[in-house]
């Protein structure tokens, strides 16, 4: 059974503590995440959905699959702020190697970023965000966002009928309504490596 070594990795690679994993869990704890990760305990079936999905991964795959045998070398694509004002810029600066496949096939990058505006959902400054490259989101997805042309930011999407609204995670940045012609979807966020 590889769920112990999977669930280490997994929690590792998104800089995750015991305790913000056991507390994502409803757990009071980290005792509990600890005790998995040595294999003196095991998770219910219905907790082992829940960290399939907090992780993005098959149970499956959970259980029985090496998660640490499929590493990929992703490209870092510059900064994008998590604010406004900051310019598209796609050198790429880097690399970092994860695992892609429980996203499924596609191209996908990291991006930096820069700025406040996203700190209740904790993406800081420069915390690196991983993206799967689409042009298409779903109601309150995160994803990357071209402004016009020129600006590059991450925000929570809203779409209505005029168009769609840009939303920060943060109370000091107010929403931005855009029309569908003044923004172009460059990919979905699926989650946040922070940078310690």
């Amino acid at each position: 059974m590889e769920f112990k070594e999977n669930l280490r990795y997994l929690r590792r690679m998104r800089h995750m503590s015991q305790d913000e994993l056991a507390d994502m869990l409803g757990y009071k704890s980290f005792t509990t995440v600890q005790k998995w990760e040595d294999g003196t305990a095991y998770p219910r079936v219905s907790t082992l959905q829940k960290i399939a999905d907090i992780f993005e991964v098959d149970v499956t795959n959970l259980l029985n699959a090496d998660l640490r045998q499929s590493q990929y070398a992703i490209p870092i694509l510059g900064e994008v702020k998590a604010g406004y004002d900051m310019y598209a810029d796609e050198n790429i600066s880097g690399y970092e190697y994860c695992d892609n496949r429980q996203y499924g096939p596609g191209e996908y990058y990291f991006l930096r970023v820069k700025g406040d505006s996203m700190i209740d959902l904790r993406i800081g400054e420069g915390d690196l965000v991983y993206v799967r490259k689409q042009d298409y989101l779903n109601d309150k997805d995160i994803g990357v966002f071209l402004l016009n042309n020129s600006e590059v930011t991450v925000k929570r999407v809203i779409f209505n009928e005029d168009g769609l609204t840009l939303k920060a995670a943060n109370p000091a940045y107010p929403d931005r309504n855009f029309k569908p012609e003044d923004v172009r979807i460059l990919g979905k966020v699926l989650y946040n490596k922070v940078e310690f």
